[in-house]
């Protein structure tokens, strides 16, 4: 597709179409001489494409004649011969990928070799090449997401399964095979080769709801299995195909066997405490509501431990025992009921006994006499000891959190700790997250120097507490491994009590959470760090999920409903926005977004702020994916154009009245200076002597400088006026002419002469070019100090622009006044105009791209000059 191999054709236009083609293709195209030779075939590069000189970094010229080797080196140029090669003894068009390295850089490749014959005999090679970088990464990145999810189903806890429409199995994670004992692949079974048929049929009936439905189910149910009997908890959801067509179901069950024996236990508790309540001695309190005076009985008074004579029988007694941090819970509770907005006053709450300790206490009260007014003047109660009951439930709860942080992973280790024969064992995982052989023993005291130095002081202080007050602990600190690498642990501890209610060890869990504690760490930095950004721009910028709620709300975003972005984030739209109408329409922007993947120009729209403020947004929305969820959102900004809008309406104000002011300028003001003049004119004859006609020629000349005047405000309100006006082709000879012509006839003391041809060439320009030449003429006169005013007009083409120069042969312009004289204002000081002539002048040439400036003119004068840009 050189000029030679253009010559050898006679396609004429369609030579053309086909070169602008290839050069302007997408794909990378390249051109291959073939040439037959004793040992095989000589391939040489010929010609290249745009896009493959953009994407290999060989340009045309330094591919032209180069061998494969030779281009390529001999290791890839002798795998791209061979390829070449095979084209050729194939005869046809062969497709295939590649790796290739050219000065771009490496790159995956999709190329086709079609081969082209002259006269029966394979002469080149076109090859068309598609770079499939992105998509081979594609690729490999949905083989280590597909791989970490394997992982991570294999490491549930949970069994997870999968069924297809007829009930086989189509997949069992490893802790759903080790729950049904199956070491075989379970793809094909059914579950009536694992359960009894009774309990099968069941299954099978739950799966066909969900098949039938569409719709996820939870259900408890007790399964048999080779351990025993399992309570398990299980949801079931559909599966869909890409046509939409639910296939399969899909399974995930969790033991909560413990969950429920623990279940049991706690509702044995609550039996035993209503029995307790019934039958057991009860501190019993009344309250004169109206003196605080309160009586206490001994039972209440032995329940601190303390004898009925040291109670003080006063509202105070009870005040000074309550915890501190109870009191404030507990006093709300009592004003709630006062106020009759409970039943009954009910509160658990902790009290000092007499050795010092705490004792957790139900205080149950009624007010029971009320005055005329219904203000409560007395109240009774009972007080019931619920300590052990509170230390059972803590208890049983730190039980049941560790069961399902147990559930959370599989990957995770155990320790005991037997206080009273002072020995720690670790499981195996523990020994692998220290980097410690496992046939080593490890010392309590030991373990703790395994801590980062910064942390030793946190896990001594937490393992104390709990061998001293029973208080377990949960916690993310640092470890040293043997190796001396430091790696992010999770360690939980629970006490163990012995018969006498004393801690005799402990118990707990430790496991290794090294990547996620570095990408938290990194993710906060990161979104600290975008936070800072977004809070400084002025404008809202915000980011909604599906159900509307703000999953981000920078400064201005919150502010416009009187909120932080802490309260807004997290809350749906409909809770934060006044006007309920403004919180369905920007919903159904959202949604439109979010469902067709587009950006959105919202435009104007108002919204209603927290103050009651109308304010007008521009808002563009564009789809957006959680970094952390991939959960699908729109990402918003939003600018407050509310003061730019009134502005606008403001200057549409002015500029109508601006307007108007023209018209009476132009219309009614000159018309009363023509009265003016052409009065004085009938005067003039009729004056007795020569003085009085001075005077009245000097009316005259007034009156018409002032109509001048009035021709340049009318030309300044013009351009005041023009709102975005394009400049257009103006025949240059024609605008300077007509005002030329125009001086001439209507100054008398004037002579305007042209010097030269003036070229017949178009400027860039509008209707005011007009004003630029009248002003500059005008102003020869008005400021000549002659007696006849002397005016010379003179054009010529600069390069792209063309040059006109007004010369005169008045008093001449200082060099310091040169530049100042174009000042809106400015004007000299013998000078009875306005000084906004020469403004205006200034004005419009620079708003035709030009320039215009001021030289001496010989022997006196001044010359202004003005030069503008050619049409094209």
């Amino acid at each position: 597709m050189d000029g030679n191999s253009r010559s050898n054709n006679n396609g004429g236009e369609s030579d053309t179409v086909y070169e602008a083609i290839f050069r302007e293709i997408d794909d990378a195209v390249f051109l291959i001489d073939v040439a037959r030779t004793d040992g095989g075939y000589e391939f040489t590069f010929q010609q290249n494409n745009t896009a493959h000189q953009q994407q290999t970094g060989f340009s045309e010229d330094t591919m032209r004649g180069q061998t494969p080797r030779e281009l390529l080196g001999d290791e890839q140029g002798a795998v791209v011969a061979e390829n070449y090669r095979r084209c050729i003894e194939q005869g046809k068009t062969i497709e295939y990928e590649e790796q290739l390295t050219f000065p771009g850089g490496t790159s995956h490749w999709q190329t086709k070799l079609t081969p082209i014959a002259e006269g029966g005999t394979i002469t080149r090679i076109v090859g068309v090449a598609r770079d499939i970088t992105e998509q081979k990464e594609r690729e490999r990145e949905h083989q280590r997401t597909y791989r970490r999810f394997q992982t991570v189903l294999e490491t549930m806890s949970a069994a997870v399964f999968l069924k297809d429409a007829d009930g086989r199995y189509l997949l069992m994670n490893q802790a759903c095979r080790d729950l049904f004992d199956v070491d075989a692949d379970p793809v094909g079974m059914t579950d009536e080769d694992l359960f009894p048929e009774e309990i099968a049929e069941q299954a099978r009936a739950d799966d066909l709801r969900v098949l039938e439905s569409g719709a996820q189910i939870e259900l408890e149910e007790t399964i048999p299995t080779p351990a025993g009997e399992s309570v398990r908890l299980t949801r079931k959801s559909p599966v869909y195909d890409d046509e939409g067509e639910i296939v399969a179901v899909c399974g995930v069950s969790t033991d909560i066997t413990e969950q429920k024996a623990g279940e049991r236990a706690l509702q044995q508790l609550k039996d035993r405490l209503e029995l307790a309540v019934e039958g057991a001695q009860l501190g019993i309190w009344d309250w004169d509501m109206t003196t605080d005076e309160v009586e206490f009985n001994e039972q209440w008074a032995r329940m601190l431990g303390h004898e009925p004579d040291e109670i003080d029988p006063h509202l105070d007694a009870w005040v000074r025992r309550v915890h501190p941090d109870d009191l404030e819970p507990s006093e709300a509770a009592l004003s709630e009921h006062m106020a009759g907005e409970t039943e009954y006053y009910d509160t658990e709450h902790r009290m000092r006994t007499a050795s010092g300790e705490w004792k957790w206490i139900r205080d149950v009260g009624k007010v029971v006499e009320r005055d005329a007014d219904g203000e409560p003047v007395r109240a009774v109660g009972i007080h019931l000891d619920i300590d052990d009951r509170k230390r059972r439930e803590r208890e049983l709860e730190r039980t049941r959190e560790l069961i399902e942080r147990t559930q959370e992973s599989a990957s995770i280790g155990w320790w005991e700790v037997d206080l009273v024969n002072e020995s720690l064992t670790w499981s195996d995982e523990v020994y692998r997250i220290h980097g410690v052989p496992m046939d080593e023993s490890v010392e309590l005291e030991e373990a703790m120097e395994f801590y980062h130095p910064d942390d030793r002081e946190a896990i001594r202080t937490a393992f104390d507490r709990l061998t001293e007050e029973g208080e377990p602990y949960d916690l993310e600190l640092r470890i040293v491994t043997a190796s001396g690498q430091t790696r992010w642990i999770r360690a939980i501890g629970d006490p163990q009590f012995g018969d006498a209610g004393d801690v005799v060890g402990a118990l707990g869990l430790f496991q290794d959470i090294t990547e996620r504690k570095e990408y938290e760490i990194a993710l906060e930095a990161t979104r600290e760090e975008l936070r800072k950004i977004i809070d400084l721009v002025p404008d809202l910028v915000f980011v909604k999920n599906r159900d509307g709620e703000y999953l981000l709300a920078n400064e201005a975003t919150a502010e416009a409903y009187g909120k932080t972005p802490e309260e807004v984030e997290g809350r749906s739209e409909g809770e934060i926005i006044p006007d309920a109408e403004d919180s369905t329409e920007f919903r159904q922007d959202d949604l439109e977004v979010i469902e067709s993947g587009e950006p959105k120009a919202i435009g104007e729209e108002t919204l209603t702020t927290a103050a009651g403020e109308t304010r007008i947004l521009q808002t563009v929305k564009i789809p957006y994916k959680m970094p952390e969820t991939g959960e699908d959102a729109v990402l918003g900004y939003a600018r407050d154009v509310t003061e730019l809008k009134e502005y606008e309406r403001t200057l549409e104000q002015q500029r109508d009245s601006l307007t108007l002011l023209n018209q009476v300028v132009r219309h009614d003001i000159r018309n009363q200076l023509m009265v003016v003049e052409s009065y004085t004119e009938l005067l003039e004859d009729s004056l007795p002597d020569d003085q009085s006609r001075t005077y009245a020629r000097t009316v005259i000349e007034a009156a018409k400088q002032a109509a001048e005047i009035t021709e340049t405000a009318k030309d300044v309100t013009d351009v005041l006026l023009q709102v975005g006006s394009d400049r257009t082709p103006m025949r240059l000879r024609d605008e300077l002419t007509e005002q030329i012509e125009r001086v001439r006839s209507d100054q008398d003391r004037a002579t305007v002469s042209v010097e030269g041809p003036i070229p017949d060439v178009a400027v860039l320009a509008d209707d005011l070019l007009e004003s630029v030449f009248r002003n500059l003429l005008t102003n020869a006169v008005v400021h000549n100090n002659e007696d006849v005013a002397e005016i010379a007009v003179s054009a010529r083409v600069v390069d792209d622009a063309v040059r006109v120069s007004i010369a005169d042969n008045g008093p001449g312009i200082e060099d310091k006044h040169k530049e100042q004289i174009f000042l809106e204002g400015e004007k000299g000081l013998e000078s009875g105009g306005t000084g906004i002539g020469l403004y205006l002048v200034k004005t419009l040439v620079d708003k035709y791209g030009g320039d215009v400036w001021v030289e001496d003119n010989e022997p006196t004068g001044s010359v202004f000059v003005v030069e503008l840009p050619l049409a094209d």
